[in-house]
């Protein structure tokens, strides 16, 4: 609530250039996750990076930033499943993180060359002579082109410029004796091409731009946005330079962003609504209970089920998954004494001294505004609104609203 009303005191154009620059200062609490950074990254607990993780996007003060890295994860998704490294994976999530906002094909070539990027698609066996194609296919297939845009003849010349590019200890390594220097042909240019070559080239290309378009929009907007919409940021993807930061001012400003058609299309991810009633209610959810709730959603962070990440939007929900989501809710809900939603607390805060600045103050942070009349009787019948308790009342009445269809969606 505070993060909205401080929104709206400033303004569309101010709160956009903020959440893009990212440039709020972080709270002490942040800053103590950052040296929490450190013990976890000599940490083989894959869990202990996956709850540092979660735990610093509930805190933080640049929450674009922090939505765009689970973005890129699935984008450029790797499992530890295969590279078996703790510290590997917290290293690539840094790597995203850092160049999240910025030029598109500097966060492919940094993915190209990141170490546990190396070990998913066995970079490691493309050498001089006997190239392996995992990686240049997945490059231009799901990193940057798309279905149709390439050539198998790309691929395989491809991989033969990234020959060489290895990793050792988690570290990036390039081994010229086990690199091919001579021509090829990728994309339509030749020559003597490296790996640096082949991301540029990729990036270029007219298909890069839309695709790219595409799962912006899907993120942002909603599922299949349509070739106008797709066109339009692909042009202004281009004329920004591929430049990820600079076009999402311009689309988090657009009238895209504000249709009433485009409202309410996405279901959410399990990071996303676990994380957005950590940081609406301002809970104090255990590790533990983060990690649970997203893990047994569908969502392990780190873990993504295939090189195609996580299908995403109506395969998130399901007769089961609907009932994890509830049961996700109750326990970020459960009483003070659970070190989770201090009701008390958070009435205090926001003055909720009435049933009524109660509920409003409920359906504001879930629904954006008043529920629906049958989902107000609900919350008149099963959330004890003339109980009197007005503590219970907040807790039931915030159980009713997330467990709506409405609540599921973006």
């Amino acid at each position: 609530m505070d993060e909205i009303r401080a929104s709206l005191e400033r303004g569309l154009p101010e709160t956009v250039r903020m959440l893009v620059d990212g440039d709020a200062p972080e709270s002490r609490a942040t800053t103590e996750m950052e040296e929490i950074r450190r013990f976890v990254r000599r940490s083989e607990n894959l869990d202990a990076v996956r709850g540092w993780w979660l735990r610093r996007m509930v805190r933080t003060a640049r929450p674009l930033q922090a939505r765009m890295a689970v973005f890129w994860h699935g984008h450029f998704a790797t499992s530890n499943e295969k590279v078996r490294s703790a510290p590997m994976m917290l290293g690539q999530v840094e790597a995203i993180e850092s160049l999240a906002m910025g030029p598109f094909e500097d966060l492919v070539l940094a993915m190209s060359r990141d170490p546990a990027m190396i070990v998913w698609l066995d970079g490691d066996s493309n050498i001089k002579g006997r190239p392996n194609e995992n990686f240049a296919r997945e490059l231009f297939e799901l990193f940057t082109l798309g279905v149709g845009q390439y050539t198998e003849n790309d691929v395989k010349e491809a991989a033969r410029a990234f020959t060489g590019w290895h990793q050792r200890q988690g570290r990036f390594r390039f081994f010229s004796r086990e690199h091919d220097s001579s021509a090829k042909t990728v994309l339509g240019s030749t020559g003597n091409l490296g790996g640096e070559d082949v991301v540029r080239l990729a990036v270029e290309h007219p298909a890069c731009a839309r695709f790219l378009s595409s799962k912006l929009l899907a993120e942002f907007v909603g599922p299949d946005p349509g070739v106008e919409l797709v066109d339009a940021f692909a042009a202004c993807l281009r004329s920004n330079g591929m430049h990820v930061g600079r076009s999402l001012s311009t689309l988090l400003s657009s009238r895209a962003m504000f249709d009433s058609g485009h409202r309410r299309r996405r279901i959410k991810s399990p990071v996303e609504f676990v994380i957005g009633i950590c940081r609406s209610l301002e809970t104090r959810a255990p590790v533990r209970v983060l990690i649970d709730s997203v893990n047994q959603m569908g969502q392990r962070l780190m873990e993504p089920p295939s090189v195609k990440g996580w299908p995403g939007h109506r395969a998130w929900i399901n007769s089961s998954a609907a009932l994890l989501r509830l049961n996700a809710a109750l326990r970020l809900t459960d009483p003070d004494g659970h070190g989770m939603l201090s009701a008390g607390e958070l009435r205090a805060r926001h003055d909720l001294k009435t049933a009524d600045r109660v509920i409003e103050f409920c359906e504001t942070v879930t629904l954006d505004g008043a529920a629906p009349p049958e989902t107000a009787a609900w919350i008149e019948a099963t959330a004890g609104r003339r109980g009197g308790d007005l503590d219970s009342l907040l807790r039931g009445a915030l159980r009713v609203l997330m467990s709506t269809p409405e609540y599921q969606c973006a």
